[in-house]
């Protein structure tokens, strides 16, 4: 069935549903504004190039993947879609994200890897309840302080940026689980980090770290993994025992993918 068939369909049946993945849209028809009883739309491994500004007229959008496209802006306005809990743009030429994101209360992930970010919004301190965050795989060099007031956030994925601090107020993530700092361009581990009440995994695999001061350890005691390996800092310091949470040196392959990656 052809795109507007199916965009007929969906309008007929009241889906709340639509996936039009994989169809080598440059445009949405303009026929997709009438769809406002959607919740969730996949928009995925398309070819679309301008802001699909037809997608603000569904106001009841919950889930919204735009993965795989080749967008180099998105809606200006989309801080409308006030029901949005889910956002995926990965793997398109965004370079920056709208401040207008802000807007999305309700949003709990927002995954935008491999976008050739070179910053984040400020706004984003406003998207309280988000858990999820992913914009690993950019050319971010800092990170706004306003990413302290995410509360709700859980897990964040940094890795493979060009990040060589972060801002004090990143230890204000008191619900943080899990952190990945992979390859980016640290010389040291951030003070910043330290005894962050929920913290579990902290991984900073092939960085510039070339050392960890002992008065830096007992803050990290609460972690359950503490990932440096692939760093200038290999040889693990006589004195440290009972500290086998850190890990150092070389990372051993396995077929098993790393949760970190």
């Amino acid at each position: 069935m052809d795109v507007e068939g199916l965009l007929t369909e969906c309008q007929c049946k009241q889906s709340e549903l639509l996936n039009i993945s994989h169809r080598g849209l440059v445009v949405l028809p303009p026929s997709m504004s009438k769809l406002t009883q959607l919740k969730k739309l996949f928009l995925n491994d398309n070819r679309l190039l301008l802001p699909p500004s037809e997608i603000l007229h569904l106001k009841n959008l919950e889930v919204l993947v735009l993965d795989g496209n080749q967008l180099t802006v998105l809606p200006s306005a989309m801080g409308s879609l006030r029901h949005l809990v889910f956002l995926g743009v990965n793997n398109n030429p965004l370079t920056v994200l709208p401040e207008a994101l802000g807007d999305l209360a309700e949003l709990r992930e927002l995954w935008a890897s491999v976008c050739g970010l070179i910053s984040l919004p400020t706004s984003i301190g406003k998207l309280r309840n988000l858990r999820k965050l992913g914009v690993h795989n950019n050319t971010i060099a800092t990170v706004p302080s306003e990413l302290g007031r995410l509360q709700k956030l859980q897990w964040l994925n940094l890795a493979g940026n060009q990040l060589r601090d972060l801002p004090d107020a990143v230890n204000d993530l008191g619900e943080l689980v899990f952190l990945n700092l992979d390859r980016n361009d640290f010389w040291h581990v951030p003070k910043a980090l330290t005894d962050m009440a929920s913290l579990q995994v902290l991984s900073m695999k092939s960085n510039s770290i070339t050392s960890l001061p002992d008065e830096m350890i007992l803050g990290f005691t609460r972690l359950t993994k503490l990932d440096l390996r692939e760093n200038p800092f290999t040889d693990r310091p006589k004195h440290w025992k009972g500290l086998e949470f850190i890990l150092l040196g070389e990372v051993k392959e396995t077929n098993v993918t790393d949760i970190s990656d």
